[in-house]
């Protein structure tokens, strides 16, 4: 609601603009001036315009009065002239630009019917003038009225979007946290499932903090209490195997020790392999599904399919005598 008070103000200021100030009085003759012109002229001399307030009404008397006058006996005496001639300079210089038009037609009749064709064409022309203005007036108001139009859908489309960014942000959001969670669940099942691993998971950094995170979300999930700083520390193991090279060596040592040192004799027959195709090797040794090496690698899924494809190649045309061993591991 806050956003729309400018087109409240502009309402009221044209509203404003276009309201008449004419006299209750005055107003009322105007009504009948054409119709009943002779009715109109005996409310005008019953009508003292000594007391009108300023020289709106005051124009506006004179410009009723001749008229009145001249429909009713085709002529204007010329004080009444003179009179009309006064209103027509003041609509042309104050407005409202419509009175100015009938003013200055009004005038340019008179003068017209008593043979002053020249002054009489002068007045039309200045009628028409009065009209350009009106035109270019709409004009100006309907260009304010567009722009506003068009600010205001501006607002409105800025204020979707971004609420659209929004609500697509909480959701990337709470994707990013479900997966991690669904990373840190496959993590905790795998590194700390027997006795002998949470001995040796001492070596792979944040285990112990794993089980305790993860006990705290299946506890209060859903509720208020779930912090931020869980996921953050979730994050936190995640981003270290990933990237940290203790907590990944650590990884490599516990394959060493369930599978009679399969890191180092994989290190020593592959030296030419990078280091991500041991980090490849060890997380799927490990047994983590396609979808968390994605997620720990930050890689699309595909792309981890080819790579343990390309491995695979790898160690079956290497001929080397170990090679049914460690391709085992891969089938897993």
């Amino acid at each position: 609601m806050k956003q729309k008070w400018p087109i409240y103000a502009l309402v009221g200021v044209l509203l404003a603009l276009s309201c008449s100030r004419m006299e209750p009085e005055l107003g009322r003759i105007a009504s009948f001036v054409e119709s009943a012109p002779d009715s109109a002229l005996v409310a005008l001399d019953a009508y003292d315009g000594m007391l009108l307030s300023d020289d709106r009404n005051r124009a506006e008397f004179d410009y009723l009065y001749a008229e009145a006058f001249y429909r009713s006996y085709y002529f204007l005496d010329k004080e009444s002239e003179e009179a009309l001639f006064g209103a027509c300079s003041y609509f042309d210089a104050h407005g409202p630009a419509l009175s100015a038009i009938k003013a200055w037609q009004l005038l340019g009749a008179v003068r017209t019917a008593s043979q002053r064709y020249s002054s009489g064409m002068i007045c039309q022309m200045k009628a028409r003038e009065a009209a350009r203005k009106i035109e270019m007036s709409r004009m100006r108001y309907a260009a304010l009225l567009l722009f506003i139009v068009a600010l205001m859908a501006t607002l409105i489309l800025y204020s979707h979007a971004r609420k659209v960014q929004t609500e697509k942000l909480l959701i990337e959001e709470k994707n990013e946290n479900d997966r991690l969670m669904s990373v840190a669940e496959e993590l905790q099942s795998r590194l700390s499932s027997r006795e002998n691993k949470r001995e040796k998971g001492a070596k792979v950094a944040g285990i112990d903090m794993l089980d305790r995170l993860c006990e705290q979300f299946y506890v209060y999930e859903g509720t208020t209490n779930l912090q931020p700083r869980i996921l953050k520390e979730v994050r936190s193991i995640v981003e270290g195997l990933r990237s940290d090279p203790k907590t990944q060596k650590a990884l490599e040592e516990t394959l060493d020790g369930e599978h009679d040192g399969i890191m180092k004799r994989l290190r020593e027959s592959f030296p030419k392999w990078k280091e991500e195709d041991f980090l490849l090797y060890s997380f799927v040794a490990s047994g983590f599904s396609s979808t968390t090496i994605a997620a720990l690698m930050e890689k699309d899924k595909p792309y981890v399919y080819n790579r343990i494809y390309r491995l695979k190649g790898r160690i079956s045309s290497s001929g080397d005598p170990a090679a049914k061993e460690f391709l085992s591991l891969l089938d897993r």
